[in-house]
């Protein structure tokens, strides 16, 4: 499975994650370079992890209530944001400036938008599907940067965006 995150307290990198599973062995890569574990559950969401050199450290993985990641190996805590390709592209267009900060969801690529899946005034968790936008004739899940309430929807179903176009609109917390 590979996918893109974003690391830090204030998402300041974004990261390639690779990780292939084989039983017990679980490779993980980290911007192409690779390490194997030796990976035991020990409870729901809980592993023991024999990596290289023989160490072993336990290991936990759980969702945060914002829709962020918190894993901890050790006594070392990591947070991280599961980004999908779209939002990886715009990051990567705006420099990586966060999503999270901002009260306007743009599109991250030219498209047009075949089904709005939410309303004005509708509270939305972070993560949730908010449109969905046809590019490069695929269909992308546009979804929530951030939990909050939708304050308008710039777009209607059918209409041509462009990169940059303001999509929806979050009310300011």
């Amino acid at each position: 499975m590979k996918f893109r995150a974003r690391i830090g307290p204030e998402g300041e990198r974004t990261r390639e994650i690779e990780i292939a599973s084989d039983g017990r062995v679980r490779e993980l890569a980290l911007d192409g370079v690779s390490a194997r574990f030796d990976a035991v559950p020990v409870a729901p969401s809980r592993w023991s992890l024999l990596g290289p050199g023989g160490a072993q450290v336990e290991a936990s993985a759980s969702r945060e209530p914002d829709g962020t990641m918190r894993v901890q190996i050790g006594p070392f805590v990591y947070r991280y944001e599961l980004l999908d390709e779209l939002t990886a592209r715009a990051l990567a267009a705006t420099g990586g400036a966060s999503a999270r900060r901002g009260g306007d969801l743009r599109a991250a690529i030219p498209g047009r938008v075949l089904r709005i899946l939410v309303a004005e005034g509708e509270h939305v968790e972070a993560g949730r599907t908010l449109l969905v936008l046809e590019a490069m004739k695929m269909e992308n899940e546009v979804r929530a940067p951030r939990g909050g309430r939708i304050r308008a929807i710039d777009v209607a179903a059918g209409q041509a965006v462009g990169t940059g176009d303001v999509l929806v609109r979050f009310a300011e917390d």
